[in-house]
């Protein structure tokens, strides 16, 4: 059904043909478009969601509702600028956590620039928790099959209204919006240029047996915590009072750890000690919690480790919710203690790691053409520990015969200081990242970001990428 949600000016009216011709469904791979609405808009846009967007004068908004299987929904929505506004240039931008929403944050600053943008709900509309339970189909969407497909109609609703393709297109997204485009580039190569991965929920699978590890870790069997926001406290202050005199970044001193590289066993139990004396309310059950924390989970049956630690200095709770792919993965309100690691974990790495995880090293098709990759992780980032993606790093770089020159020619990764999720004490943010992506893609000048700290007193620091 196509429905125009205003009187369409022209621009819309040649969208909505489109979307009515049997031209759509083969350009998305034979996907069925289920539903669809093209509008143009000279103020705010409201999406389906009941999110405003700031449009220009003769922007047009394209919604598709698309099936590429009978048990999958995925809801695409692109942003168009008026023709002589167009620089040629589609943006993909990335979802968060289960998705299951339209996202707007970004979409406004990239159609001021004159760039179309596409997003996707990830197909897990309308409850992402109960959206997948039972249901590869979803994971296959929100794993990768809802992002390419998003592309895909980017790339022909473009064509559709300027009358020529996009000269480049890019991927930006951060946490699950990481995912995306880092599936994007082993995936489907083709459909990218360069791609921004921000703090990358890439090892997916594995996240979520470290999310379900710490939250058995810190809840007793009743659902109650097992540490108070003091006790937490005292735990981060020791951490960080342990690694002071080995920190090279003065400001990061009692306040972060820039590169937890440093951590090791010792240290860890330097801080134990500092902090049991420090908060004696901190008992033997506190301390064999912090421990486990720092080990990360563990096969039950092999010794195997699954994933790594909390890092060093972390805070607690983005480190242990994201319990809803086990429900996903076993049925609707499964109990997380009912989980074991051990033959449970094997059933649900089986049933999803395929689809769900964007863990391979070869980006061989992603490079051949001219593809440009750049990835950074937070070194307080509880929520997306960076290790997971420094060993991506390693895989990559041993690929090339461990030749770092090799792969700094198309990814560069960055250790951000201080970052957590989505802030942090430390830098925050890496200033023009975008800029700097298209400069690398579109004019071969390299990638020297600098990263930008926000909290009291802001600073500028040059970043290196991580070897």
């Amino acid at each position: 059904m196509i429905q125009g949600r205003t009187p369409a000016p022209d621009a819309a009216r040649r969208l909505c043909r489109l979307i009515a011709s049997p031209s759509l469904p083969a350009a998305l791979e034979g996907s069925a478009v289920l539903g669809a609405a093209a509008a143009a808009r000279d103020g705010n846009f409201v999406n389906p969601d009941g999110n405003a967007v700031e449009a220009q004068p003769g922007t047009v908004f394209a919604d598709l509702e698309l099936s590429p299987s009978p048990r999958s929904r995925i809801r695409v929505e692109i942003g168009l600028p008026a023709p002589e506004r167009w620089d040629g240039r589609l943006v993909g931008l990335g979802n968060g956590g289960a998705a299951g929403r339209l996202p707007v944050t970004t979409t406004a600053q990239f159609l001021r620039r004159g760039c179309a943008v596409t997003t996707t709900d990830l197909g897990t509309a309308p409850d992402p928790a109960r959206a997948g339970c039972g249901n590869p189909e979803v994971w296959k969407d929100f794993g990768h099959r809802a992002t390419h497909l998003a592309m895909l109609a980017g790339k022909a609703l473009c064509a559709a209204l300027y009358g020529r393709p996009p000269r480049f297109t890019y991927f930006v997204g951060g946490s699950t919006g990481g995912q995306q485009g880092m599936s994007l580039a082993q995936r489907h190569p083709e459909d990218c240029d360069a791609v921004i991965a921000a703090v990358p929920a890439h090892a997916r699978v594995a996240l979520h047996a470290y999310f379900l590890w710490n939250w058995q870790t810190l809840h007793h069997r009743d659902g109650s915590l097992l540490f108070t926001d003091s006790q937490e406290r005292s735990w981060r202050g020791a951490v960080l009072e342990t690694v002071a005199p080995l920190e090279a970044m003065p400001r990061a001193r009692g306040r972060f750890v820039s590169d937890p590289r440093v951590w090791n066993k010792a240290l860890l139990e330097d801080a134990l000690r500092l902090a049991a004396r420090r908060d004696p309310s901190l008992g033997p059950d506190h301390i064999a919690a912090l421990r486990r924390l720092d080990g990360g989970p563990v096969h039950a049956v092999t010794g195997q480790r699954i994933f790594g630690g909390l890092p060093p200095g972390a805070e607690f709770s983005p480190a242990c919710g994201n319990l809803w792919i086990f429900d996903w993965a076993f049925g609707p309100g499964t109990d997380p203690f009912s989980i074991d690691f051990g033959a449970d974990f094997d059933r649900y790495r089986s049933a999803m790691a395929e689809d769900l995880d964007a863990e391979s090293a070869d980006l061989d098709a992603f490079r051949a053409r001219g593809g440009r990759l750049l990835v950074y992780s937070g070194t307080a980032d509880g929520c997306v520990p960076w290790h997971s993606t420094a060993a991506w790093h390693a895989r990559l770089v041993g690929r090339h015969g461990g030749d770092v020159g090799a792969v700094r020619e198309f990814c560069r990764y960055y250790l951000l200081p201080g970052r957590s999720h989505t802030g942090g004490p430390g830098v925050q943010t890496i200033r023009d990242e975008f800029n700097i992506l298209v400069r690398w893609r579109e004019k071969g000048v390299e990638p020297k970001p600098t990263g930008h700290g926000m909290t009291p007193p802001a600073f500028d620091l040059p970043l290196e990428p991580f070897e």
